[in-house]
């Protein structure tokens, strides 16, 4: 099933390793964002969050609502990406929904994001992709 939203609109959020160390949390080392929105991003605080929603993704799984914090501790812009520090995803369900591999990424789908309306929303759509760019489809695993 292969993945598609606006192409203006799309964040990637990569890693190199992650590490589950401690419940509710993930760790991912070597985080850097890109995509064609990475041209429209002013510059990012270092120490800042976005809430990454994978309600539709993941509700096999939790019931309800998926909402996990994506926080970082660092930031350096270079042309085309934008490197994080010090990332983590936080969620109560972290640890026990299938988890994160080291070759996945995250698309965020940030047209709610523009200047004129993102106060308006609180919460970033978001959907976990494997390496080969199909989106999880965790119904399929939860039967």
């Amino acid at each position: 099933m292969k993945f598609s939203i606006s192409e203006k609109f799309t964040l990637k959020i990569s890693w190199i390793k992650v590490v589950y160390e401690q419940e509710g949390f993930a760790k991912l080392e070597g985080c850097y964002l890109s995509g064609p929105v990475i041209k429209d991003v002013d510059q990012m605080n270092s120490n800042d969050f976005m809430d990454l929603d994978f309600g539709n993704q993941y509700l096999v799984f939790v019931g309800d609502y998926y909402i996990a914090r994506f926080s970082w501790a660092g930031v350096r812009h270079v042309p085309e990406k934008i490197f994080l520090d010090n990332v983590t995803i936080k969620n109560r369900h972290v640890n026990s929904v299938p988890k994160l591999n080291d070759n996945d990424y995250i698309i965020v789908d940030t047209k709610n994001h523009v200047d004129d309306n993102h106060s308006r929303h609180l919460t970033y759509a978001a959907y976990l992709i494997r390496f080969d760019g199909d989106r999880y489809n965790f119904e399929e695993i939860g039967r």
